[in-house]
Formats: structure tokens, sequence, C-alpha cells
């Protein structure tokens, strides 16, 4: 299961359109796609506080409430901590070397 967060969704449409912004007509399509596979989890009943970006903070309370295995990510701040309470993080290749075996 994929596990999101209205906090992380604004973050994703904030970054596309200032990092790509030749992408952003396709936000409100890729946005539904991941409402449509994900559940989308209310943040705010877990605080966590470990990664040394306070930001990454909230991708690691929307996969404790999600009940998520994995954190996919290439962001460095996240990596370094290798697992929280549980919660594997990995880099996105490694994440297929994983579930292909």
């Amino acid at each position: 299961m994929v596990a999101t967060s209205e906090e992380l969704l604004s973050d994703l449409r904030r970054k596309v359109t200032q990092k790509f912004p030749l992408y952003a007509p396709y936000l409100a399509a890729l946005e539904a796609s991941i409402r449509e596979k994900a559940i989308v989890v209310e943040l705010g009943t877990r605080s966590v506080n470990v990664s040394r970006d306070p930001d990454d903070n909230l991708v690691i309370e929307t996969a404790l409430i999600g009940t998520a295995d994995y954190i996919i990510s290439g962001d460095k701040d996240l990596l370094v901590l290798k697992e929280h309470e549980g919660v594997k993080i990995v880099k996105p290749a490694e994440f297929v070397r994983l579930v292909s075996s």
C-alpha cells in the first residue's frame, strides 16, 4: 500500500511548479492518480523529530501513520537514518531490487 498526506501532496505541487514548470499542466492528473492508488493519511496524531531536515519529518510521520514498510527516497537526510520504527528507508534502485527478488 502506498501512503501519502495532504502535506506531501502540497509539497509535490510546489516542487513540480518550481523545479519542473513544463510539467505543471499535468499536476492535476498526477495528483488524481496518486489519490486513486494511495491512502491519504491525516498528520498530527504522531510527533516525529528524527531527521536533520525538519521537513523530512513529515515523510516519516506519513509512513508511520500509513503503516508503511518502506520510505523510497533519494533524500540524503532520510537515507542516513536507514530505518525508523520498523520503516526501512531505501533508494529507489534498492527498493526495485528488493521487490524483484
